[in-house]
């Protein structure tokens, strides 16, 4: 590259910093599906416990390193189980072998793990499909729905088979396996998928008249038998609704439907529908607030005849006029897309948070770890570049946490780090805790008055440290709440800083730097002033908190002072420009082209 177009390329990310430094939501839900069947994400088929452990375990770091705070991890993919059920056989997908225990309880590892990164876990299920296969060299176990109630199946053309919605019985026991999991468990949501009534596919029209007999039995009052199966959905997740409100009230219930409700609603928008093809109806499930929050799987992109913008802000009007969430469901996967498609996504979605647009879900994990498109390292560097918690939900209740205290910060002089501790208020005794600790420009009385973007942690432990380059800029202080695991905050820790309240205000007062000339070439000059004698040390910092250059250290007297900054064999970049007065520290950026 030639020093004119590196010019011209520094320049362009000097002047446009301040567009990709935007705030972020300090309250996002940012969630990912960890899809089991077919081993699509996990686990690796015919892998050891330990490996498949592990394997989990590596996923979950990656989940929480690209700072979302959600799994969806599924845990029923054909009347099978992820976890120890009392209803239905071990997935084949664990073993190879439905039927045969993987010798650990997966849901319960996967529980802990996530909880351990201050990940908040929902148990996906499939409620009505049968086989994700239609080979007919699978064996089922036993205990399978195919052998023990062979008269619940409805059978199609192509193979799939699926529970019958239209029998008051699979209801039933749809909701038995979900409560089984809530009661045993402690998930934090249950999560079903968008199928209900079997998709068209290939010569496949979808179903026809496999469900006649049912309707001539339980359709009574019903003209329509299109009208029976949607009501044969309703039920099902009014029935869940009720049992998880009953069993445990804080748990989140959601669904994540196919992302067109109707073929031309909101208008210009066409193609194939839940409504119509699939019989799920979510704006009845909305309207009667059987869902606490919706995850269309919006997976076109900006523009369009199913438009990401057009569906996403119906969707989010539906939400918000039920007083219910909306976290927009993304596609990973589509090669068609562009690298900045998804990013964008999130910032249409983030426009209509007002509407209760208050998040998203990725599909699906192993494109989020592989880097798919880019998208790791999008979401990690700009999109989701500081952590969020997930929001809470009024209506859900929950108990408010007492404040953290004993908030304490020390500068790691070597490093340029922030180490900062807490102590749990011992009022406080779940076990599911996490901490949200913030970067603040000056103290605040409450979280309501706290800006986007002041988020530097979403931890589980009564400690953090934060290296010289995530240090906000603007952010001299520090603060600390505590979540409960219904995502209710407590108040403010009080605020503290390097010293004390009193030392951090002496700096923002007296030690203001101007950087000049700033992007700068060889040398640039600080200017700063000081109001009594003090011991001043000066450093070059990459963004990766590494120190790269010492510039001084030494003793000056009260007074007006500048420093004349070498750029010496520094590449070109963004640096940042720290000056430590009497242990207290400020800084500017600073470019050098």
């Amino acid at each position: 590259m030639g020093f004119k177009a590196l010019l011209a390329a520094l320049l362009f990310l000097f002047f446009s910093f301040h567009v990709l430094s935007q705030p972020v939501p300090n309250r996002e839900f940012r969630g990912v599906w960890v899809a089991t069947v077919s081993n699509l994400d996990w686990p690796v088929k015919g892998a050891s416990a330990e490996n498949q452990k592990a394997a989990l375990s590596a996923m979950f770091d990656r989940i929480k390193e690209a700072n979302l705070n959600v799994v969806f991890f599924q845990i029923r993919t054909e009347c099978d189980a992820f976890y120890s059920s009392s209803r239905e056989p071990w997935s084949r997908f664990l073993t190879g072998t439905q039927g045969v225990s993987p010798g650990y309880d997966p849901l319960a590892f996967a529980i802990e793990e996530a909880h351990k990164r201050g990940l908040e876990l929902h148990a996906w299920f499939n409620p009505y499909r049968v086989n994700a296969s239609t080979s007919t060299s699978l064996t089922y176990a036993a205990n399978h729905v195919t052998h023990t109630k062979p008269a619940w199946i409805l059978s199609f053309s192509n193979g799939k088979k699926i529970l019958n919605p239209g029998l008051p019985e699979v209801r039933q026991y749809i909701t038995a396996v979900v409560s089984e999991v809530a009661a045993n468990y402690a998930v934090d949501g249950i999560h079903f998928d968008d199928y209900f009534y079997p998709y068209p596919e290939g010569n496949f029209a979808g179903i026809t008249n496999e469900d006649a007999g049912t309707f001539s039995l339980y359709g009574s009052g019903f003209t329509n038998i299109k009208d029976w199966r949607r009501n044969n959905v309703n039920e099902t997740i009014r029935l869940v609704h009720e049992q998880l409100a009953a069993i445990k009230p804080g748990v989140r219930f959601g669904v994540s439907p196919f992302g067109i409700w109707k073929n031309g609603v909101p208008a210009g928008i066409t193609g194939m529908d839940a409504y119509n093809t699939i019989y799920a109806d979510p704006v009845t499930w909305l309207e009667n607030q059987y869902v606490d929050y919706i995850s269309p799987q919006l997976y076109w992109q900006i523009g369009g005849a199913q438009d990401y913008r057009t569906l996403l802000q119906w969707w989010a009007g539906k939400a918000y006029s039920s007083s219910r969430h909306l976290y927009a469901g993304h596609a990973l996967y589509k090669t068609t897309f562009s690298e900045q498609e998804v990013p964008n996504q999130v910032n249409i979605t983030r426009d209509n948070r007002s509407q209760n647009a208050l998040g998203g879900v990725l599909y699906r994990a192993a494109n989020l770890t592989s880097n798919t498109n880019n998208i790791f390292s999008n979401l990690r560097n700009t999109t989701f570049k500081t952590p969020a918690a997930p929001p809470s939900m009024a209506w859900k209740g929950g108990h408010k946490p007492a404040a953290p205290g004993s908030l304490t910060v020390t500068l790691d002089e070597a490093t340029g780090a922030h180490n900062i501790t807490w102590q749990r208020n011992p009022a406080n005794t779940d076990s599911f805790k996490r901490y949200i600790l913030y970067n603040l420009a000056s103290p605040v009385n409450n979280t309501s008055d706290i800006p986007d973007g002041a988020v530097r942690a979403l931890t589980v432990s009564e400690s953090f440290t934060i290296n010289a380059g995530e240090v906000s800029l603007q952010g001299a202080y520090w603060a600390v709440t505590e979540l409960s695991p219904d995502n209710v905050e407590s108040d403010l820790s009080q605020a503290a800083t390097i010293g004390g309240v009193t030392a951090i205000a002496r700096k923002t007062e007296k030690h203001q730097l101007k950087v000049y000339p700033n992007p700068a070439t060889n040398r640039f000059l600080v200017d700063f002033e000081l109001k009594k004698n003090a011991e001043v040390r000066a450093e070059l910092v990459s963004l990766d908190g590494k120190v790269r250059t010492r510039i001084l250290r030494k003793r000056f007297n009260a007074g007006a002072h500048t420093i004349s900054v070498e750029r010496g064999k520094l590449a070109p970049g963004m640096y940042l420009f720290v000056l430590t007065i009497d242990r207290t520290r400020t800084t500017k950026r600073v470019l050098l082209i």
